[in-house]
């Protein structure tokens, strides 16, 4: 009969984690990975990593794509690589302008973005690739 007891180490105050992990790391692959740093606009909340971004013509801050946005908004040239709470001000990050990202994990991809940015996507990969 095979047990596994014997890889377990006793130690003290050590608890096996309750919860379930979620993947935070947008990135599939780092091969031809580019990104930049830039200024996130404040008063946008709590960004998740994998959020599709656009730059504000007049500000040149970067805020969240909308489809058909006005002011460079309805343009996208990135994806948020960590998430970013810009609840009380401006906050810097990192967006992905080129690269292989977790499908799953991109939001606000629609088919003009995906257009904009010269992507491409593979739902069989889970990959969002530009």
């Amino acid at each position: 009969m095979a047990t596994t007891d014997f890889e377990r180490i006793p130690s003290p105050g050590y608890t096996s984690p309750t919860g379930t992990y979620a993947p935070t790391e947008i990135l599939y692959s780092a091969v031809g990975l580019r990104q930049k740093g830039v200024t996130l606009a404040a008063g946008q909340g709590i960004l998740p990593a994998g959020t599709v971004i656009a730059q504000h013509t007049t500000t040149k801050r970067y805020h969240v794509y909308t489809s058909g946005g006005s002011n460079g908004l309805g343009t996208p040239v990135g994806v948020l690589r960590r998430a970013a709470d810009t609840s009380t001000g401006e906050q810097q990050g990192n967006i992905v302008i080129s690269g292989a990202l977790k499908l799953s994990l991109v939001s606000g991809a629609d088919s003009g973005a995906i257009t904009s940015l010269n992507a491409r996507t593979s739902a069989a990969m889970g990959t969002f690739i530009f």
